[in-house]
């Protein structure tokens, strides 16, 4: 009987899904045609558009592949032929599993062949890229869909579901900014995996109970009640607090304790921070330039970083700051911004170290005299140098299992060389690039690429299964201000080397500034 289900949908539906899948196949075309360097202005266009028509097609496929046999009401047939529904649940689960993700599917796989990547690379991805829209995208559509009668109803509910989630995320977002960014945590952060774990265990418990109350005791009101519920389960999800998900992260390092000699401390003898354009511009927006309650100052600590071996490269995944008076009330907690430390090669630059740290100027201008104590919790990531290649400086061609396929070209002003580089899955997490002239060992200063991501999770439910990633390595100022040990003329004798480094450790640790004034860390 599933089968002759599965054969009346497909003559009812067969030119909805050939539609949904050529909106999947034309996207990956265009992704296919940009290659790694596009100046296609129709191509870029394409790009942005073409991925989110196709998941708003395969969207409202499968509300129509629910709605056949819908399940709220009394005028079905399937009520009367009689169907079991247990039958009409694994049909609708199978049909859509098959003409909705076997085109995206197909799709992803053909482009990994098409750009050079081996049969099981292109195969593995693809199947990792699909089970991923099945939490993201089947799972949640098909039980919100199996809630209602019809498009119409399946809009109008949506749209209600659309407002509370409009009001929540403007309710959070607020809060966010009152809590001086110390709400977004494990969300929009490297151990992001954490929440998108949870998140999709949820899906699977809501879509189970949902669609058990509907094809078996056919109870839509409760059903409904479900679907609005789990759904702002899935809102604060994202607020997952911070210590708890990093303590999984810590426990799951590849290497624990490689960072115990590792420390964080406090350096006044290096003095205050001067920016590079010796103007004091620290501040985000000064008197008069806006709502004044809204000014940030940025205060810089200066940090000895000690405990590093040679070859690593050590980030910062949050750092949360507290300003306390000397009776030890706190006057302001707020995250502060973001540190890389690379000790690369067998004499490693010793480079002042600054932490910055945004404070309301109202808060600032209350106590910047007081004497202050100023605690800093780290949560931090230290990396090892894995795997390095190299590749031609100009018109270099490459492929790694790292790095996927990666290609170099001058840019049209001619003071850069583009790396760029597309692999299946996720992109590298973290890798500094460099030009060097082979003949003399000259190289240019390195460019750090490393982001906070250690999941293994692809969680990017468009545009296609490929990352694309790059930097510019520049070789000449146009300015004139700059000089480049490598430089042009000797581009054809330079080859861009690439330093891949993977997570070892990841750990914690808290620094304590006792009696300090606020003022005396402004930017010169």
């Amino acid at each position: 009987m599933v089968w002759h289900i599965f054969k009346k949908d497909w003559k009812l539906l067969w030119t909805f899904v050939l539609m949904a899948a050529l909106l999947h196949w034309m996207s990956v075309l265009v992704y296919y045609r940009r290659g790694l360097f596009s100046d296609d202005v129709t191509l870029e266009m394409l790009s942005q558009y073409l991925p989110i028509l196709a998941v708003f097609g395969s969207m409202f496929l499968i509300a129509a592949i629910v709605h056949l046999d819908a399940i709220p009401g009394v005028r079905q047939d399937w009520l009367i032929r009689p169907v079991p529904r247990p039958v009409l649940l694994l049909e609708k689960f199978l049909f859509v599993v098959v003409v909705v993700e076997a085109p995206i599917f197909l799709g992803n796989a053909a482009e990994g062949l098409a750009d050079g990547f081996s049969l099981q690379s292109a195969v593995l991805n693809a199947l990792g890229f699909v089970a991923v829209i099945l939490f993201f995208l089947v799972l949640p559509i098909f039980a919100f869909a199996s809630v209602t009668r019809n498009m119409t109803e399946a809009f109008i509910f949506g749209c209600g579901c659309t407002f509370i989630m409009g009001a929540f995320l403007t309710l959070t977002g607020w809060w966010d900014f009152a809590s001086h960014h110390t709400l977004l945590t494990v969300t929009h952060s490297g151990i992001g995996w954490i929440g998108e774990v949870f998140r999709f265990a949820l899906v699977v418990v809501a879509a189970t109970l949902i669609l058990s109350l509907q094809y078996f005791r056919r109870k839509t009101g409760v059903a409904r009640v479900l679907v609005v519920s789990f759904g702002l389960l899935l809102l604060f999800s994202s607020y997952l607090p911070w210590k708890p998900a990093f303590a999984i992260e810590i426990h799951l390092s590849p290497k624990p304790g490689a960072a115990n000699a590792v420390n964080v401390a406090f350096d006044p003898t290096v003095g205050q921070y001067k920016p590079p354009s010796g103007l004091k511009d620290a501040n985000d927006l000064s008197p008069g330039s806006g709502n004044e309650n809204n000014a940030r100052v940025f205060l810089f600590l200066p940090l000895r970083i000690s405990g590093m071996g040679n070859d690593a490269v050590l980030i910062t995944d949050r750092v949360d700051v507290l300003l306390m008076d000397r009776g030890g009330r706190v006057i302001y907690h707020g995250a502060a911004g973001e540190l890389e430390v690379a000790r690369e090669g067998p004499h490693p630059r010793e480079d002042p170290r600054y932490q910055q740290i945004p404070v309301p100027r109202q808060i600032y201008d209350r106590v910047r005299d007081q004497l202050l104590e100023v605690r800093l919790d780290y949560s931090l990531t230290l990396f090892g140098l894995d795997k390095s290649f190299s590749l031609r400086a100009l018109n270099g061609d490459a492929r790694t299992p790292d790095w996927g396929w990666c290609q170099t070209k001058m840019n049209d002003p001619g003071t850069a060389v583009m790396l760029h580089c597309m692999k299946p899955g996720r992109a590298p997490t973290c890798a500094t690039v460099f030009l060097q002239n082979m003949t003399s060992g000259a190289q240019n200063p390195a460019r750090s690429a490393c982001l906070s991501e250690y999941g293994s999770i692809y969680d990017r439910p468009i545009p296609d299964d490929m990352a694309r990633f790059g930097v510019n390595l520049p070789f000449r100022d146009p300015a004139g201000l700059a000089k480049y040990p490598v430089d042009g003329p000797q581009l054809p004798q330079s080859r861009a080397i690439i330093r891949m480094y993977k997570p070892e450790d990841h750990f914690t640790r808290t620094l304590l500034i006792p009696n300090t004034k606020l003022v005396d860390w402004e930017s010169q």
